[in-house]
């Protein structure tokens, strides 16, 4: 399994930055193509950013044809502004990837949230659960989903409140012990190793990914990657 192919959706975000870093140095990847509306300014020889706008993402089946579509799209309600425009992107945009990809790729990996539930009565969490349930449903061999908790990293986007979340959640951490233990953050650069090393799994099926299985996981990336 060698000079594989990506797509990598919501590359500027801080775990799309992280991925997109790690497929640019792995052997095994030989091209990684970008969709969105802003390039992420990284140069490789391996990557190729194409302008797309991800609302008419249809128009772009062409691009597509890869071995896996790695998809970190996604926002806050804070940003979208409205319900409406939240689930545009994280249902919508998500899930009309996954069906044009359908009969293209091998593998469809996306970020969700830890307590995404199609059935739960928070709209961001359901809304992820739908997403899920989607996906799931789309005719792709091998789906891993990624339920990170709270997302420890260097973000571009300053977000003043999460700041202050993350630095209590990091203070707390020690003493999230038990049933606790799953509502530890995980760090951004964990999440993205994990998605690279369930790429290069050729087990076929539908795969849920909770925090502490990430980050146990993501440690099997410098095996891979010898």
């Amino acid at each position: 399994m060698t000079n594989l192919k990506a797509v990598v959706l919501g590359g500027t975000g801080l775990i799309g930055n992280e991925l997109i870093h790690l497929l640019a140095d792995h052997k095994l990847f030989g091209e990684i193509r970008i969709l969105g509306r802003r390039n992420t300014g990284l140069e490789s020889g391996k990557i190729h950013f194409h302008q797309v706008d991800m609302e008419h993402i249809a128009e772009h089946g062409s691009l597509f044809g890869a071995d896996v579509v790695f998809c970190c799209l996604g926002t806050t309600m804070k940003t979208a502004g409205s319900k409406e425009a939240f689930r545009k992107v994280d249902y919508n945009m998500v899930v009309d990837a996954a069906h044009i990809a359908e009969g293209k790729i091998r593998q469809f990996i996306m970020i969700s949230s830890l307590g995404a539930k199609a059935t739960s009565s928070n709209f961001y969490l359901r809304t992820k659960g739908e997403a899920e349930n989607a996906v799931i449903a789309a005719n792709i061999d091998t789906v891993h989903i990624l339920r990170p908790s709270i997302l420890y990293g260097d973000r571009k986007e300053k977000r003043g409140g999460e700041k202050i979340g993350i630095a209590f959640m990091k203070m707390m951490s020690p003493l999230m012990l038990g049933s606790l233990k799953k509502y530890r953050g995980n760090e951004a650069s964990n999440v993205a190793k994990a998605m690279v090393c369930y790429s290069l799994q050729s087990e076929k099926g539908k795969f849920i990914h909770e925090p502490r299985e990430i980050d146990a996981d993501s440690k099997n990336l410098k095996i891979l990657s010898v």
